[in-house]
């Protein structure tokens, strides 16, 4: 009997078509080009989520990353045990499949040496970064669960710019109030009442 392979497809993303396998017992993967598996995605933090393999069994496992990691739609809290034909999605548009597979397959392997940080440079292709191993894959539609994490960072940015726009309008009036009189009067060319004529 074969010995059985555990292999990533990703299925949309920047990469579709790409496939790994996974042949260490901690497998890293994010936007960080010195992670095992790089994925050039800004919606993926550096360090976004790991493989960890314990004995016949593989583990998904989100590193606390900012747009999460959901396993089937759900997002995930702790590691979670994968099953062949899993659907892992990082953040709104990056979508894997987990497969359980023989050793006829050969795909780009991800083994003991740490992956070369020269896959993927930013004056290449992305596609050109990877190694598709298989013919690119039709791209599934994103979870409809997973479009309110957009408008809540939307939200966030809106708030951030709102408060330091009060802050400075803030700033500005207590600068205003508390102002000396001779400054007022240099402002105003000595125009005011009360201020010295030359």
């Amino acid at each position: 009997m074969a010995e059985q392979k555990f292999l990533i497809v990703m299925r949309s993303g920047p990469i579709p078509g790409s496939s790994y396998f996974i042949e260490k017992d901690e497998v890293f993967l994010g936007r960080d080009l010195t992670n095992d598996l790089p994925v050039p995605d800004p919606e993926i933090s550096r360090r976004h989520a790991r493989f960890l393999r314990r004995g016949d069994a593989i583990y998904l496992e989100d590193l606390g990353s900012t747009n999460g990691t959901f396993l089937n739609g759900v997002r995930i809290a702790g590691p979670q045990q994968l099953k062949d034909g899993d659907l892992i999605t990082l953040a709104e548009n990056t979508v894997m499949s987990f497969e359980v597979k023989g050793a006829a397959t050969e795909p780009l392997r991800v083994s003991a040496a740490k992956a070369e940080p020269a896959l993927y440079t930013p004056e290449a292709p992305a596609q050109a970064a990877y190694q598709p191993v298989s013919a690119p894959v039709p791209q599934q539609p994103i979870a409809p669960s997973l479009t309110p994490v957009r408008e809540k960072k939307r939200m966030g940015w809106f708030l951030v710019v709102l408060l330091i726009l009060l802050a400075l309008v803030l700033i500005v009036g207590v600068v205003l109030v508390f102002m000396p009189a001779s400054w007022w009067c240099a402002l105003s060319f000595n125009q005011l009442p009360g201020c010295p004529i030359n």
